[in-house]
């Protein structure tokens, strides 16, 4: 069996590294692996030891007028990225068709990629949605709402379901396939699994079948090193990065920074005898091994991570997204959230709060107790079922009978 991972839309690593684990098992009991990814350089070193081959995805260049400049639904999102226009849509279906038809894939594993589902729908080729709460929304009757109510905006809402629903099936039936009712009933592929809880998914409440992970299992090669005192994972351009890492230096608490847009000569410059900061990516397990004070920009896969690990954490988020995953952590009592345009006295403050409130880190330590049924290695057992019967389908359907 072979199967195709695909990362359309979205930044960063997260859309990616976390679901290794399960490429790397499936790898293990014979199935063939590759990947079509937005970004090529990320994860590139351990794409290249695991040997799998690596496809550029098909990525959206135009730019559309009319859209709102900031998405009320996933859909709107999806408009901005070719489903306004349906030979845009058109074109970036049949790039991905032909990535299915070079590898010949029994089974797409799509993160964010609402047009390989839509192209592995036209080729009959079952797909698994595989994310987290946020980058695999429901879709019926029509993708939810991403900030509250305002005037008009169900009209508005109608009127993006109804031009991307128009141009999915334009695109459908340029290549032989029926037209559908609702994008729910391609965009949702053949299953949905959520590496993720209940807690930290903003569309929970309306959640039908989809199936709860948690974290799959992070590497589990050493670290060299006493684990720290602070874990943080930033970028360079964050507005408190730098006055972070000052802190950090110059607080005597064993600090480890992962810093993947810096320099190599940046991490040396900045890493003393307390402070660690490295451009390449940590072990997490035994980075959160301590149960470290963490800090990041509330980014879905380490907020998580740190809550399954009992880490009180501190959130500096930049986007809506990670601005919602954050505000859980602060509902779960775990965590302190300080906005890219406080000032950095705040920051300081959340830092020590986080290194020294026991009410928070005994929230933390609780909320890690509690979600001890979600096992990384039963996560990871799970999602490999939920492949293995999604392809059962695939092996029902002549090769050549597939409409590449």
């Amino acid at each position: 069996m072979r199967v195709l991972f695909g990362w359309e839309l979205g930044e960063n690593s997260g859309h990616l590294r976390p679901y290794l684990s399960l490429l790397k098992r499936l790898a293990e009991q014979g199935w063939e692996v590759a990947i079509a990814q937005r970004n090529t350089s990320v994860a590139a070193a351990e794409l290249a030891a695991l040997g799998f081959p690596v496809f550029q995805a098909p990525v959206c260049l135009n730019a559309f007028s009319g859209i709102a400049p900031v998405a009320a639904s996933h859909t709107e999102i999806y408009l901005g990225y070719g489903y306004a226009h349906s030979e845009t849509l058109t074109g970036l279906v049949g790039g991905w068709r032909a990535i299915l038809a070079a590898w010949r894939a029994d089974l797409v594993i799509a993160n964010y990629a609402p047009t390989l589902v839509l192209a592995a729908h036209s080729a009959g080729i079952p797909a698994v949605r595989l994310g987290t709460g946020f980058d695999c929304p429901p879709h019926q009757p029509r993708s939810p709402l991403l900030f509250l109510p305002t005037p008009e905006i169900d009209e508005r809402l109608a009127r993006a379901e109804a031009l991307a629903l128009r141009n999915a099936n334009a695109t459908l039936r340029a290549f032989g396939s029926q037209p559908v009712p609702h994008l729910g009933a391609v965009l949702e592929g053949t299953s949905t699994l959520l590496a993720t809880i209940p807690a930290l998914d903003p569309f929970s409440k309306i959640r039908s079948r989809e199936i709860y992970l948690g974290a799959l299992p992070a590497p589990a090669n050493a670290e060299a090193g006493d684990p720290p005192a602070v874990f943080a994972s930033l970028r360079r351009d964050h507005p408190h990065a730098s006055k972070l890492i000052e802190a950090l230096a110059g607080g005597g608490r064993r600090a480890w920074v992962y810093l993947p847009d810096a320099t190599e000569a940046q991490c040396v410059s900045a890493t003393s005898e307390s402070l660690r900061v490295s451009r390449q990516p940590f072990n997490i397990a035994t980075a959160l091994s301590s149960h470290p004070a963490v800090v990041s920009y509330g980014g879905h896969g380490l907020g998580l991570t740190a809550l399954m690990a009992g880490c009180p954490q501190l959130l500096l988020p930049v986007n809506g997204e990670q601005q919602s995953t954050a505000q859980r952590l602060v509902d779960l009592g775990v965590g302190i959230c300080v906005g890219r345009k406080e000032p950095r006295a705040k920051v300081f403050a959340g830092l020590a709060r986080v290194l020294e409130d026991e009410k928070i880190s005994a929230s933390a330590r609780s909320e890690a107790e509690a979600l001890r049924e979600f096992s990384p290695d039963r996560a990871l057992e799970s999602a490999i079922d939920a492949c293995c019967l999604a392809a059962a389908a695939s092996r029902d359907v002549p090769r050549l009978a597939r409409r590449h």
